[in-house]
């Protein structure tokens, strides 16, 4: 039996890829799993041999590590990161029915692939279910929850899977503006009081985010996402090297059993109104500003 296929997305940080598929290895799935790898290319040519460096590491995984396979797309031009993401997972989510994404600098958990296979599994027939999230932020969790996952709306990039069918909805043009910017107050309303500007801006070119054109299609269709109540995944990149983040974040996390093999999904998908008020509180007006003095400070 084989587990949904797992993409990495990298660029030129080789320490952070080695990381990355250190972890994924550590995973009891991975010897049943198919590792897609895709490098993206130079911006210039300062940047040339460490995505060389990158390629070479890469195509050193399938001897390295015990996953069932290994493939490395390696471009000759550099796409961006949003570019990458949506020609890599239409290419291998259209091949297997669905898939589970990370980027070279996250770490996860041993039990993160069993979560994510899980999950899959699990909810693949209920159509509201948009995303399977591997990361959370720190949240209240009521004394008397008796799952290991909730619902929430807005998804995470940070370690996530879907389905071909819930993808291939996603429409990553603005040709229906002219309708979509009417819903402004009801996105904003739906995953937190940036989503619409960061839509916006990635229309005007000002940010290439795939992510938040994932999360629009999710709005529009209602879904919602799944997470673990505490996290199988770590971000790395807040040390200044990763390409979507800075210095400092005002995200917190805290990482969940990573000997638990077992996770009790929620029977019914139904939104928690206190975990979900914890989760995005996050996304609020006010702590937004803060992030923005701390963000200019940490540059």
């Amino acid at each position: 039996m084989s587990n949904p296929p797992v993409i990495i997305f990298a660029y030129n940080r080789i320490e952070a890829l080695n990381k990355c598929v250190d972890t994924l290895a550590a995973c009891p799935e991975s010897e049943v799993t198919d590792l897609y790898i895709f490098v993206d290319g130079p911006r210039n040519e300062s940047e040339a041999e460490k995505v060389r460096d990158v390629v070479r590491f890469a195509r050193s995984v399938g001897s390295q590590y015990q996953f069932r396979s290994v493939s490395v797309e390696e471009s000759t031009v550099n796409k961006g990161l949003a570019c990458s993401v949506i020609e890599g997972v239409d290419y291998v989510i259209n091949k297997y029915g669905s898939a589970i994404i990370v980027e070279d600098d996250l770490e996860v958990l041993p039990n993160f692939l069993g979560y994510m296979s899980d999950a899959l599994s699990r909810y693949e027939a209920e159509k509201e279910v948009f995303s399977i999230c591997g990361y959370t932020n720190k949240v209240r969790i009521p004394a008397d929850y008796m799952y290991d996952a909730y619902f929430c709306t807005r998804s995470s990039s940070w370690g996530w899977a879907t389905w071909a069918d819930r993808w291939n909805t996603v429409d990553w043009t603005f040709e229906r503006w002219e309708e979509w910017k009417r819903e402004r107050a009801g996105f904003n309303s739906w995953g937190g009081s940036d989503c619409f500007s960061m839509l916006d801006a990635c229309r005007k070119g000002e940010n290439s985010s795939w992510a938040i054109r994932f999360c629009f299609a999710q709005y529009l269709q209602k879904g919602v996402s799944l997470f673990p109540v505490r996290s199988l995944v770590t971000n790395n990149g807040f040390d200044g090297s990763g390409s979507n983040c800075r210095k400092w974040s005002r995200f917190r996390h805290e990482m969940g059993d990573s000997s638990k093999t077992e996770f009790k999904m929620p029977d019914n998908v139904t939104i928690n109104r206190s975990l979900y008020r914890s989760a995005m509180s996050y996304h609020g007006l006010l702590i937004r500003a803060w992030s923005k003095i701390m963000y200019a400070l940490h540059k």
